[in-house]
């Protein structure tokens, strides 16, 4: 069984937590979360929580684990694995374990460094970080130990190379050291796929030219609870879903989960390293015009719809958090 200390910065962000939750989900009491991850547990009040406590947090049963002394344990080698879950907020301990990088290595100890960051650009580099970081330039972490990216763009290799090499030569250099990474979805949140759909749209609807021609959505948060949010999904036949900070966001997974097919806008810019992956024809809805997106949902047919949701769902499935994180472990060799 491997054993894993999942270091982070004990605050929202869906790359880390759902690739905590996967792990913890496989491996149970193996992986030490540091600090306890507040949020994926139980907590009073959940609305609090960023997102309102939605689809992950508050779903980790509570493991008893020994959370003491984690870097001086990891240095003697009493973890297989050592996770940088927060790499952008939280690289203190990377920077207190690199000069001891080839003794960990000679213990058979994998750290690996995860960039969940809304932004293209990848720590340490980007404006962020040339401008405003002390000390300058903060200890790097691809090319060392294995990297993950979740936002990985052209634009990533453009600026860790500084724009001084050609687009292709810095990608296909960059991709030598960094991994493509993806949000994904705890497996009981999953439809069954048989829900009877009472209405078109979800009542949450992103995209601001879409939402003023349908009345009764809205763009902001439309629901308190978590259980009306899912109810509405699973009611529904589409849902409307776009690029917002990031292109990979927590609602692809729970509108697919839900079996309410995402509508995405503008996915065809989205460039193929970058999560999410898999979302095409064949599982959503692509468009650029919303008025045509309407007019297409209204006119389409329910054996085209029934293929649709059945490829959402099985979308949904391979995006689980317990498949993220198995995918995860094999891709650092564990």
């Amino acid at each position: 069984m491997t054993s894993i200390l999942f270091l982070h910065a004990n605050a929202e962000d869906y790359l880390a937590d759902s690739l905590l939750h996967g792990l913890r989900s496989l491996l149970g009491a193996d992986v030490v979360d540091v600090p306890r991850r507040d949020s994926l547990y139980a907590v009073e009040d959940q609305s609090r929580v960023y997102g309102r406590g939605f689809t992950l947090y508050g779903t980790l049963p509570d493991v008893d684990v020994w959370r003491g002394w984690p870097i001086d344990r990891a240095l003697r080698g009493e973890f297989d694995v050592v996770v940088f879950g927060d790499i952008w907020r939280y690289w203190g301990p990377w920077a207190q374990m690199r000069s001891r990088l080839f003794e960990l290595k000679r213990r058979n100890v994998t750290l690996v460094a995860v960039d969940g960051h809304d932004s293209e650009a990848m720590y340490p580099h980007g404006p962020a970080y040339w401008k405003g970081a002390r000390p300058w330039p903060p200890p790097r972490a691809h090319g060392r130990i294995p990297f993950f990216k979740r936002e990985l763009t052209p634009l990533t290799a453009r600026l860790r190379y500084y724009g001084l090499l050609p687009a292709g030569v810095a990608e296909r250099r960059l991709a030598r050291h960094v991994k493509p990474i993806a949000f994904s979805i705890p497996e009981e949140k999953l439809a069954t796929g048989e829900e009877p759909k009472t209405k078109l749209l979800a009542t949450h609807v992103v995209d601001p030219e879409v939402q003023r021609l349908v009345p009764g959505t809205a763009t902001s948060y439309a629901f308190d609870a978590e259980v009306d949010y899912v109810a509405d999904l699973r009611a529904s036949r589409f849902g409307i879903t776009t690029k917002r900070q990031g292109w990979d966001a927590m609602r692809h997974y729970e509108q697919a989960a839900a079996g309410c097919v995402p509508c995405f806008r503008d996915l065809h810019r989205k460039p193929a390293t970058c999560a999410p992956h898999g979302l095409d024809e064949t599982n959503c809805v692509p468009y650029t015009d919303p008025r045509a997106l309407l007019a297409r949902l209204e006119a389409m047919g329910e054996d085209e719809y029934a293929a649709l949701r059945r490829a959402a769902l099985a979308w949904a499935r391979r995006n689980t958090t317990r498949v993220r994180a198995g995918e995860f472990l094999r891709a650092i060799g564990r």
